[in-house]
């Protein structure tokens, strides 16, 4: 008689215990998968957010005066810089052996020009980058597409006429119908994602304002759309397509600073910023290290979290198997003691309990994996409140969770196969 067939007529005589033990190790591997599958699809949504809190890595000038903050940066004035950094250098900086990770390199020239008598800051960006960048700016009307256009700051636009008055609800809106700029750029892309007058064209510019134009220089624009205050300097500042700015400004080919977004996973920032430091020597070249040890801390806190809640309910399962092997056991000395008496030998008994785990171990195994697989997706959707995460099917933690599986069975049931095998062959006379 094979030691298969015994263990699987055991398994079939008792399906209760058996359904009990594949139960444990599902609800075990299950809780594992699902917390592996939650935190890599955290891992990857947190990144993306994260990608949303602006740059992580700010190319300024050398400068002997701090005097103008730009986004938290400090940036010199036109006099005062040592070195200028030239639209030139945004080819140098995407040629650093780690360009493929870097998400956004998004040009700012910052200056004033004179608007109705009055000086008025002016941010000259590439709007493609920037609104990558900046994807919590809310914006009524439109991002521009034309060099003709700009977007108007809610301070800038007060003060120059464009809205009238307080905001009209209390969070500080324009008072306009708004929405976020991300939402905004998606209407203005082609299908190639890029932004192109003629897709602009079927979003309409902000409607409602006092005045649709404002003056910069001696330029007249166009007032695309205008942005909800954000507490920030965005708030006071116009902002032009950068080529048109440095025309205005009469500054051309400058540029104030490089915000560079390189928030991936694992991406080796302060590598990127020696090699960008290495292709730019006479530029200041920093790394927002609050962000980046940020997402860092947060990422291996759910890590442990996951992983120390999956270790407490797999060593439930280990626990469960253990006792019910134990009352198995204890209920089958009657076939053990048979068994031994005819022959078997100690380790064919041990074989037999084995086979018997491993067994409820894959079937158990392949079950948590795809619940798991289920119940991950479902917790990934509710932790990120809704938002669009995959969840990858990976056939390798398929076949970790199965391997997993029958090794919590085997050695749950290790020590009373071992006290079954130690069974004194005479005691099966009691039986016979």
């Amino acid at each position: 008689m094979r030691l298969t067939t015994i263990a699987l007529g055991h398994l079939r005589r008792g399906k209760a215990r058996a359904a009990l033990v594949v139960a444990g190790l599902t609800l075990g591997v299950a809780t594992a998968v699902a917390l592996a599958n939650v935190t890599l699809a955290l891992e990857r949504h947190l990144g993306e957010e994260l990608d949303r809190y602006g740059a992580n890595i700010v190319v300024a000038p050398r400068t002997d005066d701090l005097g103008v903050s730009y986004g938290g940066v400090s940036v010199s004035g036109v006099s005062y810089d040592l070195e200028r950094l030239r639209t030139e250098d945004l080819k140098a900086i995407r040629s650093i052996d780690y360009a493929e990770r870097l998400a956004v390199v998004a040009p700012v020239l910052i200056g004033a020009a004179d608007s109705a008598g009055r000086r008025t800051p002016v941010a000259g960006v590439d709007f493609e980058e920037t609104i990558r960048l900046k994807r919590w700016w809310r914006v009524a009307g439109r991002v521009p597409a034309s060099p003709d256009e700009v977007l108007v700051g809610y301070e800038a636009a007060l003060a120059l006429g464009v809205l009238k008055g307080p905001p009209a609800d209390a969070a500080g809106g324009t008072g306009l119908a708004s929405r976020p700029v991300s939402d905004v750029a998606l209407d203005e892309m082609d299908h190639t994602g890029h932004i192109t007058p003629e897709a602009v064209a079927r979003v309409p510019a902000a409607d409602g304002l006092e005045r649709d134009t404002v003056t910069l220089g001696r330029r007249e624009f166009r007032v695309a759309g205008v942005l909800d205050a954000t507490g920030s300097a965005d708030d006071r500042l116009v902002f032009v397509e950068i080529g048109r700015a440095q025309e205005v400004l009469d500054r051309p080919g400058e540029m104030s600073l490089v915000e560079v977004s390189a928030l991936c996973i694992e991406c080796p920032v302060e590598m990127m910023v020696h090699q960008i430091q290495q292709q730019l020597p006479a530029a200041r070249v920093t790394a927002v290290q609050q962000a980046v040890k940020a997402r860092s801390m947060t990422i291996a806190r759910l890590a442990r979290f996951g992983a120390a809640l999956a270790g407490v309910v797999l060593v439930v399962a280990a626990l469960l198997v253990f006792v019910t092997m134990t009352s198995s056991v204890a209920e089958r000395r009657r076939e053990i003691g048979v068994l031994r008496a005819v022959g078997f030998r100690r380790s064919h008994i041990l074989k037999i309990l084995g086979l018997e785990t491993a067994i409820l171990g894959a079937v158990g195994g392949l079950m948590g994996w795809a619940v798991g697989l289920v119940a991950g997706s479902a917790a990934a959707h509710y932790f990120t409140e809704g938002a669009v995460v995959t969840v990858d099917v990976d056939p390798l933690l398929a076949v970790i969770a199965v391997a997993g599986a029958i090794a919590i069975g085997v050695l749950g049931a290790l020590y009373p196969g071992l006290k079954a095998s130690k069974l004194d062959p005479t005691e099966a006379l009691r039986y016979v």
